[in-house]
């Protein structure tokens, strides 16, 4: 990311710890922080209606939580828990979406992490 982004998001960044099994998203609910881990694991699970779920992915210090909200979702439909202790800087959801919308290194940069998600997903 290009140092003026950065420097624009700094004084919004929130470091915070994060505890193992603490929840980031629940599905349905509205997302309104994103978190950029930097020594915690954070998991992606889809959960089944009978309680049961299946991890899809892992967030390390490679991306962020949620970004869904930057390409128009409020919520989220899949549970993140942190799996491994640790901290990540967390950030306004809304800031963060007007930064993405100015478009630049901050957008280019998050949707390239999006499209490795999209990959993951698909198993490629």
């Amino acid at each position: 990311m290009a140092p003026v982004d950065y420097t624009r998001l700094l004084p919004f960044l929130e470091l915070v710890p994060l505890q193992a099994g603490h929840i980031i998203h629940e599905p349905g609910f509205p997302i309104r922080y994103l978190y950029f881990p930097t020594t915690c694991i954070v998991a992606r699970r889809y959960e089944l209606g009978n309680g049961t779920f299946t991890q899809i992915g892992t967030i390390g210090n490679e991306g962020l939580t949620g970004i869904s909200v930057l390409l128009g979702a409020e919520t989220s439909r899949v549970r993140k828990v942190v799996q491994s202790a640790g901290n990540a800087y967390r950030i306004n959801a809304s800031l963060l979406k007007r930064e993405f919308d100015l478009g630049g290194d901050c957008q280019n940069l998050l949707l390239r992490f999006a499209q490795a998600l999209i990959v993951a997903d698909q198993g490629f």
